[in-house]
């Protein structure tokens, strides 16, 4: 059982019945939290489809969605060696536009193809560096993003391998400063508490003998092979796997001595010449210790942000003991979700409305349910200023979106320490909370208020009603679509009068009033920024 008692359910498949049909609100929360919302149209199609089939397609397009940059045929994709390739000036002064152009492809996958994206903010949260540490290189960040997406879905004991060695990281918790004689324990000590198996599972001396198996990794040069030298201006290619060992080892400033940890004494082997690679026993050791002498508290530990993540702030501790028993067996991230998302306990009515939205979750979740699209609803940033011809006011949501999101503190690439951003309750500060409201009024009135998107709106009200002349019908469904829990028949006529407000009262009555009143896109727009400021819409 829960150690909530208002959590019910456990991993068992759910099978939808009469008392748990598969119904708009059960599609709308698992879209919610899966990738921040759905369209009516995705909606509609999920009703047609089991549970099971809907999640295993929505996890495993994830999975094989194209990685930043990835050239496939038939698709268009960013060309991954520009604008992050190059960038030979340290004081470029398109440096730091080049990184926004990386935080906009985020969030505009986030609006697209969603489920991956989304779980990449996770791993972000959870994978932490910040650019702003390293001045915001364009081709560091892009690397770490790579790296993020591609192992997102995949094999989590490889990710941690990798990203060890990533130069984002490897930067931000001091690994190129860690040398023999001289250890730095900052990555080590993350390793361990943060990104596997979390505080009370290893000693200070662990800490000690995991920083020296760590030792010699660099990122500036290496002296023992003159070679590999990687600046911050310089790329390499993550799709040549011939480049993928480039993050030069230092042997000179490795320290081979036999190593002890958990218990386990492990003694590397010595080169023999001057080898980049001989960092590599070492730290093969090193992560085949911690995955076989520490399996269950690295799953429970995982399972257990996951689980808060996507369902709510208190893991119930059969649920994540559930999941670690399916996540250990292979490290499987996407085998170890789809336990979750498909079990009762995830579509329990009482597992709904349960997570409060971060500021990025509140307008990807609006700009999705509403089925806006980039290049005509809103406009993305250009690295050159180069406006859309159709973008006539030059406004740029996708921009203001970013900064919006990182004035009020969740700043892509950029959590606010190594722990990230704690979340949960800490979105709903005074501060965070205006702001928010602020924000939202602005994207409606300045950049979601195109003639063409305001079209939408009216399109949307009248799928979404069956073109309904009532406006007390309209204002209901709009929010059960966009608020999980019930509203109090107060709040819900406070909205009607916001929505029916600015037309005269008689053309209600006599038939003059419809959705295709004229006014009837501005209508929504005060009443998706009402709706937007109840306590209730913060809740996802």
């Amino acid at each position: 059982m829960s150690d909530n008692p208002c959590l019910k359910g456990d991993l068992t498949p759910y099978v939808p019945r009469p008392d748990k049909p598969w119904n708009e609100k059960r599609i709308h929360h698992l879209y919610n939290r899966l990738s921040n919302g759905a369209s009516l149209a995705l909606v509609s199609a999920a009703k047609a489809n089991t549970p099971g089939k809907i999640i295993d397609f929505l996890l495993e397009t994830a999975r094989t969605h194209p990685l930043p940059g990835e050239k496939r045929s038939g698709t268009t994709t960013y060309d991954y060696t520009y604008p992050w390739k190059n960038d030979n000036d340290y004081n470029d002064s398109l440096i730091y536009n080049k990184y926004l152009v990386l935080a906009q492809m985020w969030m505009t996958g986030m609006l697209t193809e969603g489920v991956r994206h989304k779980l990449v903010v996770f791993w972000s949260n959870h994978f932490v560096t910040a650019a702003n540490n390293f001045g915001y290189y364009p081709s560091w960040v892009f690397q770490y993003y790579f790296v993020l997406h591609k192992h997102a879905l995949g094999n989590f004991r490889n990710f941690v391998y990798e990203i060890g060695r990533n130069p984002a990281m490897l930067h931000y918790l001091d690994g190129r400063l860690n040398r023999k004689g001289n250890p730095n324990e900052n990555y080590a000590r993350e390793l361990l508490e943060l990104f596997t198996m979390g505080p009370g599972n290893y000693t200070e001396k662990d800490i000690e003998e995991v920083a020296k198996a760590l030792t010699g990794w660099h990122l500036y040069y290496n002296y023992d092979t003159g070679t590999y030298n990687i600046y911050p201006n310089e790329y390499y290619d993550p799709f040549d796997l011939t480049q993928r060992d480039k993050i030069p080892f230092w042997t000179d400033n490795h320290d081979y001595s036999a190593k002890r940890i958990f218990g386990k004494t492990y003694s590397p082997l010595k080169p023999s010449g001057k080898d980049p690679n001989f960092g590599r026993p070492d730290y093969d050791n090193l992560h085949n210790v911690i995955f076989s002498e520490r399996s269950n508290e690295i799953a429970r530990f995982i399972c257990k942000k996951l689980y808060k993540f996507y369902m709510y702030n208190d893991a119930p501790s059969d649920i994540v003991e559930g999941m670690a028993q399916v996540f250990k067996q292979n490290w499987s991230i996407i085998d170890t979700l789809k336990v979750l998302f498909k079990s009762e306990h995830f579509f329990e009515e009482e597992s709904m409305g349960a997570m409060i939205k971060s500021n990025l979750d509140t307008m990807i979740h609006i700009f999705r349910s509403l089925n806006l699209k980039l290049g005509e609803d809103f406009f993305t940033y250009d690295h050159n200023r180069n406006t859309d011809p159709a973008n006539t006011l030059n406004r740029d949501a996708l921009g203001a979106l970013y900064n919006q999101t990182s004035t009020i503190g969740q700043t892509l690439f950029n959590p606010p320490n190594v722990a990230g951003w704690p979340g949960h309750r800490s979105w709903l500060s005074e501060f965070v909370m205006v702001n928010r409201w602020r924000y939202i009024r602005d994207q409606f009135d300045y950049y979601l208020a195109y003639p063409v998107t305001r079209e939408k709106y009216r399109s949307f009200l009248k799928d979404l009603t069956n073109e309904s002349k009532d406006p007390d019908l309209i204002v209901r469904k709009v929010i059960e679509y966009f608020i999980t829990l019930p509203m109090p028949e107060d709040l819900i006529q406070t909205a009607v009068g916001v929505f029916k407000s600015g037309v005269p009262a008689n053309y209600y009555n006599d038939g003059t009033w419809s959705l295709d009143y004229s006014y009837v896109p501005t209508q929504f727009i005060n009443l998706m920024k009402h709706v937007s400021s109840l306590p209730e819409f913060q809740l996802l």
